[in-house]
Parts: structure tokens; sequence; C-alpha cells
């Protein structure tokens, strides 16, 4: 065998590659079996600090230092959204969720976004119910002392910052440890079981239909020493195509957005709001997703060698033939006579 062969079989647990992966076949010999690191979900852990820290801020209250300069205009204003309260939470956490959405990080789909938008009007939930029980309006509207919920009040911010941060952190573990990546001398798995039967699902992916390999990696990534390995086929997995600007029609619909003539301005700014959600930056690129590659393992470089080497090694999987047999069964098939 070839010197990465050796040097990851060496290294494996067989038994346990293959438990990972059940459908893996008895033919087939494993020779790697890995998953994400924890520091490749670090948007993600950044993500939850991003959104206790805003509570907390909100919790225990914020002063800005004296002085002059950019730096302190910009601490100004933060003090003076979390001197606003509830509206300054909400501009605040909104401020958050668009940042996050447009900068196409790991975190930017529409699961963490509509997550953000939810923690975003967690405290104008408990106002307006307040303001529609317990204020003169309640009386108009029938509603009067018929509430359940309790007045708001700032230690809420650090029991919601706790709640939301805490389930966020247990569920990205749970996302990180969902992946298994397995080599075999015939194929590539890769497979998701993220709280069992909810979001469950596996590729396998023969030697001979992979077409490119590409390493990817961050600045943290190289220093730590982990990466992405791209596995592209002809099929077009492994590749994620798009644009790289915003684009001029993007401009007009915000235009469009922000000042179609309505008699109700409440509606257009709403309609400009919901608009500037959907707002993300995009790039052309291979796809990231943790279910189409190997997301954030160690030593990528040398995995990248290691299916290099069982792709051109003799013997190995021809396109077109049965995943499970091997060229020399196949020949010897063939030289049965009828």
């Amino acid at each position: 065998m070839g010197g990465q062969m050796d040097t990851f079989r060496e290294k494996l647990d067989v038994e346990a590659a293959r438990d990972a992966v059940p459908e893996m076949s008895p033919y087939e010999d494993p020779y790697y079996r890995s998953g994400p690191i924890v520091l490749s979900m670090f948007p993600r852990y950044l993500l939850i600090v991003f959104v206790l820290v805003v509570h907390l801020l909100f919790g225990i209250g914020y002063e800005a230092p004296e002085g002059e300069g950019g730096l302190n205009f910009l601490l100004n204003l933060l003090e003076l959204l979390v001197s606003t309260g509830i509206a300054g939470f909400f501009v605040m956490m909104m401020i958050l969720t668009w940042i996050n959405r447009f900068v196409n990080f790991s975190t930017s789909g529409g699961l963490y976004t509509v997550s953000l938008l939810v923690i975003s009007i967690t405290p104008g939930v408990f106002f307006i119910e307040t303001v529609l029980t317990d204020s003169f309006i309640s009386g108009f509207i029938g509603l009067q002392d018929s509430g359940f919920l309790p007045e708001w009040k700032d230690s809420f911010y650090l029991i919601f910052g706790g709640g939301y941060a805490g389930v966020m952190f247990v569920l990205t573990v749970m996302y990180q440890r969902a992946f298994t990546y397995v080599i075999t001398d015939k194929q590539v798995y890769l497979k998701k079981e993220f709280l069992k039967f909810i979001d469950s699902n596996s590729h396998a992916i023969s030697l001979s239909k992979i077409e490119n390999l590409k390493v990817e990696r961050s600045l943290i990534g190289r220093i730590l020493g982990y990466g992405s390995l791209h596995v592209i086929t002809a099929s077009g997995l492994g590749l994620k195509e798009d644009s790289m600007s915003v684009g001029a029609g993007a401009v007009t619909d915000v235009t469009d957005a922000a000042t179609k003539e309505t008699s109700n301005l409440v509606v257009r700014l709403f309609r400009f709001f919901i608009f500037m959600m959907r707002l993300q930056r995009t790039r052309k690129t291979v796809d990231l997703n943790p279910e189409d590659c190997f997301y954030g393992i160690r030593r990528p470089m040398d995995v990248y060698a290691l299916v290099n080497e069982l792709r051109t090694r003799p013997g190995a999987p021809v396109d077109g033939a049965p995943a499970d047999s091997t060229p020399e069964i196949a020949s010897s098939t063939e030289s049965i006579p009828e």
C-alpha cells in the first residue's frame, strides 16, 4: 500500500468506522473516519456570544467612557440604544441579524435568521401584551385584566439571554457531532444524523466518480491545522455557484420598497425592512455545507493525499464498474464461457 494508506489504516478503528456507516459493503476496506472538529463551528459559537452580550448589555446596563473620536461616538450611540430599553434591544438585534445574513457565513441561512428574529421580538411580545391589558387601550378592546405575561423587567434580559444562548450552544454541539466522514478503498461516505429521525441523510461517492479535490482553509484553520476537503464530481456535487455582488436589480427593489406610493407609511417601512432582511452578499465558491464536503477536519492536506492515493493505486475502482466488485473479479467473470 501507499504511504498515506498505511498511515491512516494503522490509526483507524475499523469496527468503529463500519458501525458509523452500516451501509458500507463488507467488500470495502475503510481507511479514514472523522467529523468536523469543535473549532470548525467557530462562527456559530461567535454568534452565540454576540446574542448573549446584547442581552447582558440591556440586562446590566452600559455607560460609555468619556472621550472623543469615532470609536467614542459609536460607544455613546451604544449607550443611547441601551438606554431606550426594548426599542433599542430590537434595533440592535436587527442590526446583528442583518449583518449575520449579509456576510454569508455558515450562520447566514434561513434557520438562524428566523431564530434571531424570534429573539429580537421577545421583549416586544411582553410589552405589547402589557399595553393591551394594563393600559387605557385595554378598556376599548375588551382585554382588561386578561393578560398572562408579567411586565417586562431588565432581569428578563439575563434570563432569556442565558436560555437562548444555552439552547443555541447545545444545538451547535449536536450539529457538529451529527456528521461522519468515512473513506474506503472504493467509496467516500458523507453522513449526517442530526436529531436522529428529524434530519438524517447519507452520500456515497465512488472514487471513480471524483473529478477534482479542493482543500479550503481559513486563516484560523491554517494556524490551527484544520480545513475542509471538497469532493467534486461531474454531477456538480461539491460546487456552489453564486454571484459576488448584490446587483443593480436589488438596489432598484430597495428603492421601490421604500418609495412606492401607498397610504400607509407603516406598510412601506415594513416592506423595506423585509427586503433588507432578505438581502445577502453571495459569492462563487465550493459548497461549504457540511453535508457535501469533509467540513472542518484535521490535516485536510493529508486526507487529500489519501483520497488521491486510493484513486490512483493499482486496482482502483473503474468508472462504470460496481462499487462492491474489483476489476479482477469483473475480468474473470467475462472470461467464463457461456
